[in-house]
């Protein structure tokens, strides 16, 4: 039979609901923990079988109603149906369980959760556009999930309010330019007070079209910029002035600038809290020489340079490094070094040619720190290391040798919820050396 019911004993990584049944393990889109479900089969795997929700015979008390229509077709959001608090726990568990599996420790004390707006929270974003006539022309919108077609939208909850109120115009300009079927993206980048547009064209746009761009902006006050071909091609749109895309953080008297597709932490206030955090636990003094690694534009190393001696930090683009230089010329930041260098193929060398330090900060993409770990720290050992991870699986695996390896405790631990709505996990811990 392809219909079965079964008890949801957890979530997987990506958040669908994981049921057993006659030994055999099953994925099933939008079931929860606690709930009996009857569900189709539909795939068959190695390691197990995936499933089509049918019904919620037994409900979880912690299931809610998606507040979005395009819940379960788009791919943006996927445990809308999980409430906030549930969602947080949910995630928590993750990196707990990653420690516990994959690096063999747990923390001494686990942290409240940083959490933020649950909606309007996204300040940047790809969409995708496609043209399918069978749908009704031009669509913009999320990836559908799971699928490489495109959900039209009309409005986005997890969108910046200002991006989405302009979903439906945006559809309409597209329609009417000359290359609306050659047009795949548009990125999406909001500063506290002005949003950017970046248009990614695989044709030459006419001047009806150029017209119909700076009518656009004008009127839905946007800076539109376009791309012919590469991340180098980016400019703005001619007989335009763009202003400087920027954000604040308050606490720390900075103000940090940015370009449309530079790296830049996705959610305003769980960055801002976030960076509170992650400093707090650093616990730089004025006396503290702080190393920075995979530092991008400047988002901790200016607000660290505030409270700390000296801050070197350390990131791969030669772009990036020299927009953290201008961040800090900009907040009249002088205790601050920026350094160009590829911390993937030989960290001790870099830091031989920076000096030492007291205090390292960590905040490396999804693929980890371990050649940071592995061949630098046991060189320098500071005092105290704060790692800032968006893999749960990879700050597992650095944790191990931390902790087993170079003498290290793991202090504390939490996540942060920078995507709510989704199963991506960030977190931040903390690790001190044992005397």
């Amino acid at each position: 039979m392809n219909r079965l019911d079964g008890m949801v004993c957890d979530l997987t990584h990506d958040g669908r609901g994981v049921v057993r049944v006659d030994g055999k393990v099953y994925f099933v889109e939008g079931a929860l923990p606690g709930e009996r479900v009857e569900f189709t089969r539909t795939k068959r795997w190695r390691r197990h079988e995936t499933g089509r929700l049918e019904t919620v015979i037994e409900a979880s008390d912690q299931r809610v109603e998606p507040p979005c229509e395009y819940f379960g077709v788009c791919g943006g959001c996927a445990i809308q149906h999980l409430s906030a608090p549930g969602q947080v726990a949910y995630k928590q568990r993750m990196m707990l369980e990653n420690l516990e599996r994959i690096g063999k420790v747990v923390p001494a004390a686990v942290m409240e959760p940083v959490t933020g707006p649950v909606t309007g929270y996204r300040r940047k974003a790809r969409l995708g556009v496609r043209h399918v006539p069978k749908k009704g022309g031009v669509l913009v919108g999320f990836r559908e999930r799971h699928k490489s077609y495109i959900t039209s939208l009309a409005h986005c909850l997890a969108l910046h309010p200002a991006a989405s109120a302009m979903l439906p115009a945006l559809h309409e300009l597209v329609s009417g330019l000359s290359c609306f079927d050659r047009l795949p993206q548009i990125e999406v980048a909001c500063g506290d007070s002005s949003i950017a547009l970046v248009f990614r064209h695989l044709e030459p746009l006419t001047e009806n079209d150029e017209s119909r761009l700076r009518r656009f902006a004008v009127e839905h006050e946007a800076d539109v910029y376009l791309q012919s071909g590469g991340p180098d091609s980016i400019k703005a749109l001619a007989g335009t002035r763009p202003r400087r895309l920027s954000y604040t953080l308050a606490e720390h008297d900075v103000r940090i600038e940015f370009e449309p597709t530079d790296f830049v932490q996705v959610n305003a206030a769980v960055n801002e809290s976030l960076v509170n955090t992650a400093l707090n636990l650093l616990a730089p003094d004025p006396a503290d020489r702080v190393l920075e690694l995979f530092c991008g534009i400047g988002n901790f190393s200016l607000p660290l340079a505030r409270r700390a001696g000296r801050v070197i930090g350390v990131e791969a683009s030669e772009l990036m490094v020299s927009r953290a230089r201008g961040n800090a010329a900009g907040n009249d930041i002088a205790n601050v070094e920026f350094v160009a260098a590829d911390l993937y193929d030989d960290p001790a060398g870099t830091l031989s040619r920076h000096g030492d330090c007291d205090k390292l900060f960590l905040d490396p993409p999804r693929s980890g720190a371990v050649e940071v770990v592995r061949d630098l720290v046991p060189k320098i050992m500071p005092e105290r290391i704060v790692y800032v991870s968006c893999n749960p699986s990879t700050l597992a695996r650095d944790s191990e040798i931390l902790v087993h390896r170079e003498g290290y405790r793991l202090s504390s631990a939490g996540i942060v919820d920078m995507f709510p709505h989704t199963a991506h996990v960030e977190s931040v811990a903390l690790f001190e050396r044992r005397t």
